[in-house]
């Protein structure tokens, strides 16, 4: 196993303002490859997220543990697929006031990479001053992550907001930092809690891009040891598409799709309408709408009307004409061996882009 070492003894916070670089491993990228949480109230927590890229052909194993007090990871063991990208979140929990330091340990393929993390607590060690009752607000998810959505489509879970004091508790605010993540439930701040007594906080995220998304709950009370919370919520937007793709689809009007053999002139012109559909879920580009007629042996004509390069939505449709005139008694048969009397719907539907539909008519 190779060692990938970024720590060293005696760790010291970064200056404030300092952004720490990234660091690479194999495929892997790092947002950070050190993470100072800064001064963090006792009793309250800070939290830091570290996003990883995989800019590999093959999906890409991680490992994570934390060591230190005061520091923790949300979770342990991801998969990064090939492209792919996921959000690993760290809490920094002081229990005293003072100076912390850990490591977060990445096992990455056959490598280990260590990332140092650092942190300080301040304020008073126990909340209340005087030591006199107080209200303290306790939340039962230390995070959200929602994973993996479709866009548009919603997911909501639940965070439990409660008063473990025993003193009434008064919750200022409830805010989300981002409005994917949209917040609702019985809360509704502000709301004061008697000791002993929860209300709910319902998250709902929607994504509207592909990509990953992360913010905060965020908190606000009187509980004098913690006046702020925050809970981190991370969650993805991807395209969990069906048909993943175009899928073509023509209605002749007659019994066949492929054909129209019962054209006849005995009142002119003799005119059929074509629909064409997408039942995929993206977008069907139509090029290009033409016709062949027989060369070898003309005797109608056939051409096309309203055929032109266009895009049909998913579930939408577009239409054209295909029209048969002849001043001759003769018979006008396909070929479709020969490329003669036939009609081309050309598209990027991958099963079948070039779509082709046999004409033949009757001249009088």
């Amino acid at each position: 196993m190779i060692l990938v070492a970024l720590a060293c003894i005696g760790l010291q916070a970064l200056p404030d303002g300092t952004a720490p670089a990234g660091a690479t491993v194999g495929d892997v990228s790092l947002s950070q490859a050190a993470v100072d949480f800064g001064s963090v109230e006792v009793g309250s927590q800070g939290v830091q997220a570290i996003t990883f890229e995989n800019a590999g052909a093959r999906p890409s194993h991680i490992l994570a543990e934390v060591v230190g007090d005061g520091f923790s990871v949300d979770r342990t063991e991801f998969s990064l697929v090939k492209a792919g990208e996921e959000v690993l979140t760290l809490e920094f929990a002081p229990s005293a006031v003072g100076d912390f330091d850990g490591e977060l340990l990445l096992t990455i393929g056959d490598e280990t990479l260590v990332v140092p993390l650092v942190g300080a607590g301040e304020g008073e060690d126990t909340g209340g001053g005087s030591g006199g009752p107080a209200g303290e607000i306790t939340t039962d998810q230390p995070s959200l992550s929602f994973g993996n959505l479709d866009l548009y489509a919603s997911s909501m879970m639940v965070v439990t907001v409660s008063n473990t004091g025993d003193a009434p508790l008064t919750v200022n605010s409830a805010t989300s930092s981002d409005s994917v993540f949209a917040l609702g439930g019985n809360l509704t701040p502000p709301r004061t809690l008697d000791p002993g007594e929860s209300r709910v906080v319902e998250v709902t995220f929607t994504p509207t891009n592909e990509k990953t998304y992360a913010a905060e709950l965020v908190l606000t009370s009187d509980d004098p040891s913690a006046p702020r919370t925050e809970i981190p919520m991370t969650g993805k937007g991807t395209n969990e598409c069906d048909v993943c793709g175009p899928l073509i689809t023509v209605d002749t009007g007659g019994s066949s799709d492929y054909a129209i053999t019962d054209f006849n002139t005995l009142f002119g012109a003799d005119t059929r309408t074509v629909t064409i559909g997408n039942d995929g879920d993206q977008d069907l580009d139509i090029s290009l709408i033409d016709v062949n007629n027989d060369f070898i042996q003309p005797c109608g004509t056939f051409s096309v009307g309203g055929g032109r390069a266009t895009s049909v939505a998913p579930g939408r449709t577009t239409s054209f004409t295909i029209t048969y005139k002849t001043t001759d008694t003769c018979l006008d048969v396909p070929q479709k061996s020969l490329d003669a009397n036939v009609v081309h719907i050309s598209s990027n539907d991958l099963a079948e882009p070039d779509y082709v539909i046999e004409v033949g008519g009757l001249g009088f």
